[in-house]
């Protein structure tokens, strides 16, 4: 006859399974990135103005601030008169304008930058890039595929304006309605543009003027109100050289203007104008250790007679020489 344990000896297999119950529902009740202790796919570089995140985490909106992380899947959203860029996996610099929203999301070998409203640039990084390794940008309407590229991109309702400063992308038209791709890839090349439309399919590219791009090259030097860290200044420069440099290449050699830069103090400065009041095309601020951090911005806007604290940099039309 087996010998029967004293009832206070006796494994509880019952005390067991809820145990285990318990600790898996408190798992299952974190949010999706605690779930994945809160995997970070990028930081906040620059920050002007103001910009909320949307995250599993937070019971709100919580304000970012400068050198913050990103996480996967927050969605940040910009203010009035506001920018944000992110240094996304030391691969890509991604900027937004005001009254913009973008979601970041990756998969082995694949990142994602979402855009539902409006305008933005995204820099590739190709050096950067490891073998096989993408980096997509989304619309509600269309999916560009990237490596080692400038892409400006400007989302309105059933609009999607994708112009290439740089490189060579593949765009697919996305139903809005599923999510899933339409169609055939069109390829864009440098100073091409496509206007993608939710009721019909992606159109042929469009060539845009040797003033145009440089126009919209010369809105992507910015100084931040805080300068970047020194672990971020070297991506920065890298940064500015994929935008402005790689865009002055595609115009032939010739140098980009830059525009008005808002200093730490929030004032503006602007180029030196020359006699006559042209403004030398070979202009360009001072570049310090902590890096100059390039921003693309939406196309050129009267600037001001009294510049605001915290505006945004006004836009100067570059002389052509």
């Amino acid at each position: 006859m087996a010998r029967r344990m004293p009832p206070r000896m006796r494994p509880s297999r019952r005390s067991g399974v809820l145990t285990l119950a318990v600790l898996m529902s408190a798992i299952l009740a974190l949010p999706p990135a605690t779930r994945a202790s809160e995997q970070q796919v990028g930081v906040i570089a620059m920050l002007l103005g103001i910009a909320t995140v949307t995250r599993g985490a937070l019971p709100a909106p919580a304000p970012l601030k400068f050198k913050d992380d990103v996480l996967l899947r927050d969605r940040i959203t910009t203010g009035e008169r506001s920018a944000v860029r992110v240094l996304l996996g030391g691969k890509a610099t991604v900027t937004a304008r005001e009254r913009s929203i973008l979601t970041i999301t990756e998969v082995p070998g694949t990142s994602t930058v979402s855009f539902t409203a409006g305008r933005a640039a995204v820099a590739v990084i190709k050096a950067r890039m490891k073998p096989g390794e993408t980096v997509e940008i989304k619309t509600p309407n269309a999916v560009v595929a990237v490596r080692g590229t400038l892409v400006i991109v400007e989302v309105s309702r059933g609009r999607s304006t994708i112009t290439i400063l740089r490189g060579l992308v593949e765009v697919t038209k996305l139903d809005p309605a599923t999510g899933r791709t339409v169609g055939p890839a069109v390829k864009v090349g440098a100073r091409q543009r496509v206007i993608v439309v939710d009721a019909g399919p992606v159109p042929a590219p469009q060539t845009i003027t040797p003033e145009a791009a440089k126009s919209l090259a010369a809105d992507f030097a910015f100084l931040p109100k805080d300068a970047p860290s020194a672990s971020v200044a070297a991506l920065n420069q890298e940064a500015k050289k994929a935008s402005i440099s790689g865009v002055t290449q595609t115009l032939g050699g010739v140098s980009t203007p830059v525009i008005s830069t808002l200093t730490g103090g929030g004032s503006a400065t602007t180029p030196p104008i020359l006699p006559g009041g042209s403004i030398p095309s070979t202009f360009s601020p001072t570049i310090t250790p902590d890096g100059m951090v390039p921003i693309p911005f939406v196309p050129p806007v009267p600037a001001p007679s009294v510049v605001p604290p915290l505006a945004l940099p006004p836009v100067l039309a570059p002389s052509v020489v």
